[in-house]
């Protein structure tokens, strides 16, 4: 079984991850070994539904735009069921809810060209547990907040991450 765990990609550019916006409203942002890296010129944040899948999930999507106007990209999600409560003061593991394992999760990766930043959603070689810090962002226009910190392994060295997120809850979208 051929698994990839992990891809960290870097070009030269002037990419260094700062903002140029200091946007403190909304914002998605995500440091490893030190490093910090900033989402905040345009962030996003939905719940979806699926009639066809037991899972809801709140997607974030952010955007940050570097000194030099590269813009870099995050997708991230909370997937749960859809018969449970969504609640604040609750870990949740790095992974992907399933139908077939409908334990609540957590999951993001960097698509910036530059800056590639993609895990497994394999929550045993990846310790990262993510806490809901707001309450529950029940009405569009409420505020999503949650941190996020843990370990993962970058070709047999192990890297510590942390990040927090703000942002606001969009129109619903329903599948």
């Amino acid at each position: 079984m051929l698994s990839i765990t992990l891809f960290i990609f870097n070009c030269s550019d002037d990419d260094d991850g700062t903002s140029t916006t200091g946007n403190t409203q909304e914002y998605f942002k995500y440091t490893i070994d030190g490093v910090e890296r900033i989402f905040d010129f345009d962030v996003e944040a939905h719940l979806e539904t699926d009639t066809g899948s037991i899972i809801d999930r709140y997607e974030i999507n952010a955007s940050g735009i570097s000194a030099n106007e590269t813009v870099r990209r995050i997708g991230a999600s909370f997937s749960f069921d859809s018969n449970g409560p969504f609640m604040p003061n609750t870990m949740y593991n790095w992974g992907l809810a399933l139908d077939s394992d409908t334990t609540e999760k957590f999951h993001f990766a960097e698509s910036t060209v530059s800056n590639l930043f993609i895990l497994s959603a394999d929550f045993s070689l990846h310790p990262i547990t993510a806490t809901l810090i707001s309450t529950v962002p029940s009405n569009v226009g409420d505020y999503l907040e949650f941190t996020f910190t843990g370990n993962f392994d970058d070709n047999g060295t192990t890297k510590s991450i942390s990040g927090e997120c703000r942002v606001q809850r969009d129109a619903d979208q329903n599948f």
